[in-house]
């Protein structure tokens, strides 16, 4: 909503454009993430971290982003905490497209975590 920053981006933890979620929303979204995480955790064991999705790698505009903006510009839109979920392993020939009896497992493990978090969404 400020011209002077369209078409550029900050970094993740910078002070000068610096992103905006209010304090409790940002506190929900990662509160949420971790249930999520947790459930996944107790299919088998596998960890996956919670984390702002720039700091994977730059996402400028990101539907994550656009999704949460939407009620900053318009008040008559609906606020949408949104996520980003990626899974695999980096040192994977593959890393995002595991093998399906692999894929078979992240579906369970996927499958666990979201009905966790639709339980504790409302």
């Amino acid at each position: 909503m400020n011209e002077a920053y369209d078409g550029k981006r900050g970094l993740i933890h910078d002070n000068v454009y610096r992103e905006h979620m209010p304090v409790a929303d940002q506190a929900f979204a990662v509160k949420l993430g971790r249930r999520l995480a947790a459930a996944i955790r107790e299919v088998r064991g596998r960890e996956y971290r919670v984390q702002q999705s720039v700091g994977l790698y730059p996402t400028a505009g990101s539907a994550d982003d656009y999704a949460y903006s939407r009620h900053m510009v318009d008040p008559k839109k609906a606020k949408v905490i949104s996520y980003t979920m990626e899974w695999g392993r980096s040192r994977a020939s593959t890393p995002f497209h595991p093998p399906y009896q692999e894929m078979r497992k992240v579906m369970r493990e996927v499958t666990a975590g979201l009905l966790e978090f639709c339980l504790r969404a409302s």
